[in-house]
């Protein structure tokens, strides 16, 4: 009978769980806070800026890497029509997943030859043979050697390979989206070079159509912030006049669709409610107001619709909704990090002393 147990994967292969943590968390939270400061701020709704690994984690596509040597983790959503520069956005975007991944694997190359010197001052090892042991193929047993592996030299292989794998230019891969961007830019380019002087005026230049973007959605908020001044004060007919103006001035701007469906139900327009709604589903470009239509649709379905005679009565609490940009705390994401990073000195530093009582 032909003995096929060579084609299973070793147990070494679980030495590569840590490095898997810390490289999915990190290409994951490089692109999450790349598309948040290119002005995809939803990522911090969504929670993806997060050093919580389970937030970033595909666990089919950890198992799928620790078999057959590829994985994948939970891709980042970008939403091209909130970046500043659609295609440059993309490309970064798309790149700098793969960056962190290699710059973590720098980072831990130093930090395994640290170790090595270090143990080679206090024990009869060279540095040379201490670092050999936390090498990939190192590992052939379970014990200290073998932990050393796991958070040293399996940390900078791991990294290093989901850097080459994520950019294949394979559909659903970085290496795509990074081929998209480049073509986008490149298709760019050439519209520009080869407009005549006739139809220049008629085509909108990049940068041009991004600053009218923003000023739109500028006026959008002031109209917004307006609105929901009078909503708070019971001026209704003002309050729908203004949610008016800001969805005219940017169609996008969820939160004016939310408050005006709001201010319909207040005064008993259910059905105008209803359509405020739906707009926001159809044409919102941030998650927190599409989630707030949905789930005002769900209350409305829920109830029967209002007759003439409760026509005039509030069906709901006259009080807007002012969710407008999530503001993500950084001071508190900072702290985070500061404690990780402690912690991560305390694991390093114990296992730095241990080597050195083991060899």
């Amino acid at each position: 009978m032909m003995d096929l147990t060579h084609l299973l994967p070793d147990w070494t292969n679980l030495l590569l769980i840590p490095g898997l943590v810390i490289g999915f968390t990190g290409h994951e939270l490089a692109h999450a806070c790349v598309a948040y400061w290119l002005g995809d701020t939803s990522q911090a709704s969504r929670g993806r800026i997060s050093l919580n690994p389970l937030r970033h984690i595909f666990w089919l596509g950890m198992v799928t890497f620790l078999l057959f040597g590829f994985g994948w983790s939970k891709p980042v959503r970008m939403d091209l029509n909130k970046l500043r520069h659609r295609y440059w956005g993309l490309l970064v975007v798309s790149l700098s997943g793969a960056v962190a991944n290699v710059l973590l694997a720098m980072v831990y190359g130093m930090v395994t030859l640290t170790i090595a010197m270090t143990v080679a001052l206090f024990s009869d090892r060279g540095a040379f043979e201490i670092l050999s042991i936390m090498t990939w193929e190192s590992a052939t047993e379970a014990g200290i050697t073998a932990w050393a592996a796991a958070f040293t030299g399996h940390v900078v292989y791991a990294n290093l390979a989901l850097a080459f794998f994520n950019l294949l230019p394979l559909p659903g891969l970085d290496g795509f989206n990074v081929l998209a961007g480049i073509y986008g830019l490149t298709r760019r380019a050439s519209a520009s070079h080869t407009a005549t002087s006739d139809d220049q005026d008629a085509i909108l230049p990049s940068r041009s159509r991004e600053a009218t973007d923003q000023v739109s959605r500028q006026l959008a908020h002031i109209h917004f912030e307006c609105g929901a001044a009078y909503h708070a004060e019971g001026h209704y007919e003002d309050a729908i006049a203004r949610y008016r103006q800001a969805i005219a001035s940017d169609p996008h701007y969820g939160p004016a669709y939310i408050n005006l469906g709001l201010v319909y139900l207040a005064t008993g327009q259910r059905e105008r409610a209803i359509q405020a709604f739906r707009g926001a589903i159809r044409m919102a470009t941030d998650e927190p107001s599409r989630r707030q239509a949905w789930q005002h649709l769900y209350q409305l379905s829920q109830s029967r619709p209002m007759d003439e005679s409760q026509a005039a009565a509030p069906a709901q609490p006259a009080t807007p909704w002012m969710d407008v940009e999530p503001e993500f705390n950084w001071h508190s994401f900072r702290t985070t990090t500061i404690v990780v990073l402690a912690l991560a000195m305390g694991v390093y530093a114990g296992l730095t002393l241990m080597l050195i009582r083991f060899l």
